[in-house]
């Protein structure tokens, strides 16, 4: 039997828009850690710029999903964030009822090599 537990389609949850920005003086890469030991690249951010990705938060669950190519909800159990040398977690808010639309992160170099991504509002 097929696994039944996959939630297809975005009904139910609203659109999250997460920002990462580079702070640093390096290029930043950015991953999800996704359920059952998948994680999936969110992308590469230059110097000064700032990477977007869409997630979808379940209301009734508090989960936040990225959506894969054929619209299943894939949870979000964290997204990580690396500059090579160093990498960092963000802190994700998982909480049922109404979220923010936009979550916002600025990644800085913590000394000679290490990396933080702290909240920056929404």
């Amino acid at each position: 039997m097929p696994y039944s537990g996959i939630i297809h389609g975005t009904d139910g949850a609203d659109p999250v828009e997460l920002f990462i920005a580079n702070a640093t003086g390096g290029a930043v890469e950015c991953k999800a850690a996704l359920a059952h030991w998948y994680s999936d690249d969110l992308g590469q951010v230059a110097p000064g710029d700032e990477l977007k990705v869409t997630l979808w938060h379940d209301r009734e669950t508090g989960v936040l999903n990225l959506m894969n190519a054929t619209d299943d909800r894939m949870p979000v159990e964290a997204v990580w964030c690396s500059n090579g040398a160093a990498r960092t977690r963000l802190s994700l808010p998982i909480a049922s009822g109404k979220s923010d639309a936009t979550l916002r992160y600025s990644c800085q170099a913590d000394g000679e090599a290490g990396l933080s991504c702290e909240n920056a509002g929404g």
